[in-house]
């Protein structure tokens, strides 16, 4: 029984640090393609058996909030889309950025991104019995 437990604990330690490595992949997309971008914080990650697809919230700036959907969690590559409420995202893309390829296809520039003095809380470990 101890080793079935441990293997779970091992299994969720994995996933959390798998969801921190791309929540800080997510702050440097965002770094990369908005103006401005002091602070973002994550509200945790749910998983759609349905769809198979994972997904978080950003809150960028206390009161921008960004959707993202992943096929999975081994990085951006796998980001499936994001949306916003255009009536209450207010950032300002960064020049150009329109007509870049899809984040997928620029993960080697956007992992490149200086994110220093940005402030990032990454979302809490679930305690799942």
């Amino acid at each position: 029984m101890f080793s079935l437990n441990q293997e779970k604990v091992d299994t969720q330690e994995n996933l959390t640090e798998q969801q921190h490595a791309l929540e800080t992949s997510i702050v440097k997309l965002l770094v990369s393609e908005y103006e401005g971008v002091e602070e973002v914080s994550f509200n945790g990650w749910g998983y759609s058996p349905e769809t198979g697809s994972w997904g978080t919230i950003a809150t960028i700036n206390k009161n921008n909030i960004m959707d993202f959907s992943f096929d999975g969690l081994s990085g951006l590559e796998e980001l499936d889309g994001r949306s916003y409420y255009p009536d209450t995202f207010k950032l300002v893309r960064k020049p150009g950025v329109e007509n870049l390829p899809g984040a997928r296809f620029r993960v080697d520039e956007i992992e490149q991104t200086s994110i220093e003095g940005i402030k990032i809380t990454h979302s809490k470990k679930r305690n799942e019995d």
